[in-house]
């Protein structure tokens, strides 16, 4: 009983990660960070010297070229990455060193290790191979995150490493300035939107008026979503905030239904809202258009 507890808390902390620390590091930081070849090449066993000597909860970031989930020989550490640890009273970040390791002195508990999805790129696959030691244990979550949970007994850990590859190219996302200013780009000539069917011209039409109504103000983040996905961007890490969008949609809609701000159903909407303006401006699983 007491472990679903203490399991319940570690992720509603991590589910703030977005809107707390995290909200204000940059992905764009980590994308800068996967280096090439020739720069920083730690080996898989130089990593886990350094972590096994640590004493605490260590670990290794690296840029997975052969997409294995494995490191291998000559694949890069990536320095300067800002790996979150959720803890009891809140949240720790440390930056990884000049080779791609990470450190922190803590005591035994449970913990969840966050690294944010650099854009363009996605984690390793979790947990390939038979060595625990020298695998990827991140895996996405829905906020541009590689997550791993720990179990820390305290002694030396050197187990919880963060893999990313660069991903298939992808189009890019566009805001909904994009999308307004940009009819030929759009891949389909109407679109559902809370059971509701809009042309082309009726959706940009509502991209083109702000104001005060949430419904607006949610339908001007879901509909480039949308948009973004369908023209081949990667939408794993929003595909049930879009989801949870259109419901909320089809609950409050259509639009220009006069949802105010102070009310309960934009307590609701808002943080979906602002999960998929993040996504659309190239934040989180998918780059921005060039």
């Amino acid at each position: 009983m007491f472990q679903d507890v203490r399991q319940g808390e570690l992720q509603e902390k991590t589910q703030q990660l977005l809107q707390g620390p995290l909200k204000h590091v940059r992905a764009a930081t980590l994308a800068a960070a996967l280096l090439p070849l020739a720069s920083v090449a730690a080996s898989p066993a130089a990593a886990q010297e350094t972590c096994s000597s640590s004493g605490g909860i260590c670990g290794f970031v690296w840029n997975d070229l052969d997409q294995d989930g494995v490191q291998d020989a000559g694949e890069p550490g990536v320095p300067g990455a800002v790996v979150t640890v959720v803890i009891v009273d809140g949240v720790v970040n440390i930056a990884t060193d000049a080779d791609g390791f990470y450190y922190y002195d803590t005591g035994s508990g449970d913990y969840t290790i966050a690294v944010q999805i650099p854009p363009g790129t996605q984690p390793s696959p979790a947990d390939a191979g038979t060595d625990d030691t020298v695998d990827s244990d991140g895996v996405a979550d829905e906020f541009g995150n590689s997550v791993a949970s720990l179990n820390f007994d305290g002694g030396q850990d050197s187990t919880t490493d963060f893999g990313f590859f660069a991903s298939v190219s992808q189009p890019g996302t566009g805001t909904p300035g994009y999308w307004k200013n940009h009819p030929e780009a759009w891949p389909v000539e109407n679109i559902v939107v809370g059971g509701d069917t809009y042309t082309k011209a009726e959706a940009i039409s509502w991209l083109d008026r702000p104001g005060k109504d949430k419904t607006i103000t949610m339908f001007s983040s879901l509909v480039p979503a949308m948009l973004n996905v369908l023209i081949g961007n990667d939408g794993s890490c929003v595909a049930s905030t879009i989801a949870a969008a259109d419901e909320w949609m089809t609950t409050y809609g259509p639009v220009g239904s006069g949802v105010h701000a102070a009310s309960f159903a934009w307590k609701v909407g808002e943080p979906l809202h602002r999960q998929m303006d993040n996504y659309n401006n190239g934040m989180l699983c998918a780059p921005h258009r060039d």
